[in-house]
């Protein structure tokens, strides 16, 4: 299974801010994760909407981890940036063309990976995955 970019831009987005506890321009987010400003104007729109992160614009404008938000599972994170997590085309909801759709044991097998992926990141914490800042 592969993430989007979104959802890498957005758990790296957490993580930065989750390290450095302070507001944070997208600016200097820019420069610090290598991601272009645009992707970082809609990676943050999202997580303000999804109440991850505080948004202030202006000058003095920037971003800001949201009390708890370290707490939250990367499962929960993902659950929220990543559209869909269709591994194969049976997986949507459109038909599919599938000879074996009917008696098809890789959808069950894909489904169970999928589940112990998802159950692996939800042990997991934003704090977790966070590098420890030097001092």
């Amino acid at each position: 299974m592969r993430l989007t970019d979104h959802t890498d831009y957005s758990l790296r987005v957490l993580m930065y801010l989750n390290q450095e506890k302070r507001l944070i321009t997208l600016n200097e987010l820019a420069e610090k994760l290598d991601i272009s400003k645009n992707n970082l104007i809609k990676v943050s729109n999202q997580l303000a909407k999804f109440g991850f992160i505080e948004t202030t614009k202006g000058r003095t404008g920037g971003l800001l981890i949201k009390e708890g938000t370290s707490r939250k599972t990367i499962a929960d994170i993902i659950k929220q940036t990543e559209e869909s997590f269709y591994m194969a085309e049976c997986f949507s909801e459109k038909r599919c063309e599938c000879t074996f759709l009917k008696n098809c044991q890789l959808k069950v097998t894909l489904k169970s990976a999928l589940r112990a992926f998802m159950d692996s990141l939800a042990k997991t914490t934003i704090d977790d995955v966070t590098p420890k800042k030097r001092a």
